[in-house]
């Protein structure tokens, strides 16, 4: 006998029509009135599950799983947490963000690091053992690198010894990204952004001048802006080959400054391998977004311009882990050698989870743990009888630790936000499906409409969008 699936969510859209969602198989289906009232019985009366429905669509349900039989999401769910585990285990491959000096030459309000003043830049003796520690941990596998700060550029001999000597010394180096503010990438020509593989730079620019130079100025007090659009003219002007990200922390004193910021960037850098994007900050001050508040945003943004936010509008399966804190073979390096798991821990003594200058780089593995193994969702009753489980790996560890420390009574901050904002995302997510359908139709490729089966797949996780009901 097939049972109704806890991980179904069948709604109506009020613009758009009937759709099934499923959070074990990450599957939206779309449905016409005859499909959408099969299922709401079957919803009811799971009892009857075979009878009424093709031999396809039945089928169909079962391979997404919105029909299950028993044990059988019990026995998904493992499948799930071992597909996690042995991602975040894994030690093929190693991935470093390394911050060459906690300085900084911003006065940025809003930072949430504690150690701008601290001048240290890694030493030839640090970065001896930083290499060591790299070939030991990459094996014969690639490494990937993120300078970050404090802002790196201040320490750039450092960036541009490290990334030589693996040149020099191995292990092969897959990708480089730079994140900085930007007020210093004069100093460097860009063709050595090229040479030292820096594929990627990303620049935070929180709106149009006037807003950025009160929120970004420099420890003097002096402005940023001019010289930040100033330094990216230059690169974007250049023989650079990478990308350029900028990024616009958004909170309720910038948001409708971001349009403008987005537009001015649009114009001045036409054909370039540049974008915009907007990214909540993260604050506890009354200026601050609250997640309805972001997402509403996020929305508006859409119908209003066109602008999908990333990882907002359709969920992501949670078969991977999200980021450095998770894995095992991903670490952040501090200029003295001291290693962190996470980002937001950079220049917090007690989150240090070792130093590559000791002959035992790794002591203290109760950090290391408690960010994967205390993280695991899987590992949480309330969590487990969640229907939205399988789809929450956008919450950030770091938050998840902090809120379940301070006890936090209605889990904010580490629910997925699909869990009482999926109708609205999806409406989003639908709405852009049916634009790219558009598209199709008007360069005469194939498209099955749902009046051809009276239900089809909008998006499957096992691959990208599919017109094609199966």
């Amino acid at each position: 006998m097939a049972f109704w699936s806890q991980y179904n969510t069948l709604f109506r859209s009020e613009r758009f029509g009937g759709f099934l969602y499923n959070a074990m198989s990450n599957c939206l289906l779309e449905l016409d009135q005859a499909h959408y009232d099969c299922l709401r019985q079957l919803e009811n009366n799971p009892g009857h599950a075979e009878q009424g429905i093709g031999d396809a669509f039945f089928a169909l349900l079962r391979e997404k799983h919105v029909l299950v039989e028993e044990e059988e999401n019990e026995k998904l769910l493992m499948i799930k947490q071992y597909q996690r585990n042995c991602n975040c285990y894994g030690q093929k491959d190693l991935s470093l963000t390394i911050c060459p000096t906690l300085a900084c030459n911003f006065d940025c309000s809003y930072c949430f690091e504690n150690s701008q003043h601290d001048t240290t830049v890694m030493s030839d003796e640090t970065i001896d053992n930083l290499m060591k520690f790299i070939r030991e941990r990459a094996g014969s596998g690639k490494v990937s690198l993120i300078w970050y700060g404090g802002e790196p550029t201040l320490a750039f001999d450092a960036i541009e010894t490290v990334t030589r000597r693996i040149f020099d010394e191995g292990p092969e180096l897959e990708s480089v990204q730079l994140v900085s503010n930007g007020f210093l990438l004069d100093k460097k020509h860009p063709d050595l952004f090229n040479d030292l593989k820096i594929s990627n730079i990303q620049i935070t620019l929180d709106g149009p001048q006037a807003i950025h130079d009160k929120r970004r100025k420099l420890h003097n007090g002096g402005t940023t802006y001019d010289r930040i659009i100033r330094n990216i003219d230059r690169l974007m002007d250049s023989s650079y080959n990478g990308s350029c990200d900028i990024r616009v922390n958004i909170d309720k004193r910038n948001m409708d400054l971001f349009i403008p910021l987005r537009e001015q960037i649009s114009d001045r850098y036409p054909k370039k391998k540049i974008s915009v994007h907007a990214s909540k900050l993260k604050t506890t001050q009354p200026w601050g977004l609250s997640e309805s508040e972001w997402i509403t945003y996020c929305i508006k943004l859409y119908y209003d311009h066109g602008i999908l936010t990333k990882s907002m509008f359709y969920p992501h399966s949670n078969e991977t882990g999200l980021c450095v804190a998770h894995f095992n073979n991903m670490y952040v390096i501090g200029p003295s050698g001291e290693l962190y798991k996470c980002w937001e821990d950079v220049g917090i003594p007690e989150m240090t989870i070792g130093n590559v200058n000791s002959k035992s780089p790794i002591t203290k593995h109760h950090i290391q743990a408690q960010y994967t193994i205390a993280t695991d969702q899987y590992a949480h009753e309330e969590c487990k009888a969640c229907s939205f489980l399988p789809i929450c790996s956008e919450i950030c560890p770091k938050t998840w630790l902090d809120s379940r420390k301070n006890s936090m009574s209605k889990h904010d901050g580490y629910c997925t936000h699909y869990k009482t904002h999926l109708y609205e995302c999806m409406d989003v997510f639908y709405d852009n499906y049916l634009t790219a359908e558009t598209g199709k139709k008007l360069l005469n490729k194939p498209v099955t409409p749902l009046e051809t089966y009276g239900y089809r797949i909008i998006q499957s996780s096992r691959g990208g969008l599919s017109d094609q009901a199966q």
